[in-house]
């Protein structure tokens, strides 16, 4: 089977369309200027956004990144929660591009996804293949999933870009686009006023080098930023390029969708 269809991975972060200081919030600004500017695009992409204030809050009170443990009250009522929160909050995406009579359909990682111990099992992703085939957008988002072993985990959207990258069938992913709250990759540099900046490009393998500055980006239950180059350095492993932008910028994001020029930092793929 050829892959002759290219496509985009976009990830929308949690922080960025949500305030995660304030639980079941939404910068409703952000995320309208997000989809505005990706129908504007006219690019075939598959979406993927995180949780926020949707699904940290209540993973962090249930300490569901742990998985099963019955020394914690209500544990197992709190992954349903969790998992319901995900989707209330995903149905409010969905409805804004509907509202905009733009096709798209909402894909449920807990129902293609499943952990088995340490690894995750993907059971089908013609859902998403016939839906680009339709030209219709797929969305998914951060979600629990469960473990084979008995258990449950958390399925990060990062984690799901790493799956489609390798599974996605009779397409190939030509780049993926992390949309976040800055530019991407800062590195200390004490010949600038502010001692860091950005890093516009680099290659895969330059990644471990890099002396990043700490800008006081707050940890996640699902990461943080070293958690991300080490997605960043899977996904380089498949010949895909990465791309770090502001999507609180407005135009980033179909600036990035339509490969024009941007503030940004370009993870390209050594030769």
């Amino acid at each position: 089977m050829t892959n002759d269809k290219k496509i985009i991975l976009l990830k929308l972060g949690g922080s960025l369309l949500t305030d995660k200081n304030k639980p079941f919030s939404i910068r409703e600004d952000v995320v309208k200027s997000a989809i505005r500017q990706i129908i504007d695009a006219k690019e075939k992409l598959v979406l993927i956004h995180g949780g926020g204030s949707f699904g940290h809050p209540l993973a962090k009170k249930y300490s569901l990144s742990k998985g099963l443990d019955t020394s914690i009250p209500n544990q197992i009522l709190g992954v349903a929660e969790t998992h319901q929160s995900m989707v209330k909050f995903n149905n409010y995406v969905i409805n804004n591009f509907l509202e905009l009579n733009y096709p798209v359909l909402s894909i449920q990682p807990s129902s293609i996804f499943v952990k088995d111990s340490q690894d995750i099992l993907t059971k089908s992703l013609d859902v998403i293949k016939t839906a680009l085939d339709l030209n219709i957008l797929p969305i998914l988002y951060g979600d629990i999933i469960l473990d084979k072993q008995g258990s449950f985990a958390i399925i990060s959207g990062d984690q799901i870009i790493l799956e489609l990258c390798e599974k996605l069938p009779n397409y190939s992913v030509s780049k993926v686009v992390f949309a976040m709250e800055s530019e991407g990759l800062y590195i200390t540099d004490k010949s600038h006023s502010e001692n860091y900046k950005l890093v516009t490009e680099c290659y895969s393998n330059e990644l471990d080098s890099l002396k990043l500055a700490d800008l006081g980006q707050k940890i996640d239950v699902t990461g943080g930023i070293k958690g991300k180059l080490n997605v960043i350095k899977t996904i380089c492993k498949s010949n895909i390029p990465v791309q770090l932008i502001n999507g609180l910028i407005e135009g980033n994001i179909y600036k990035s969708l339509k490969n024009q020029k941007l503030n940004c930092t370009n993870i390209l793929i050594n030769e």
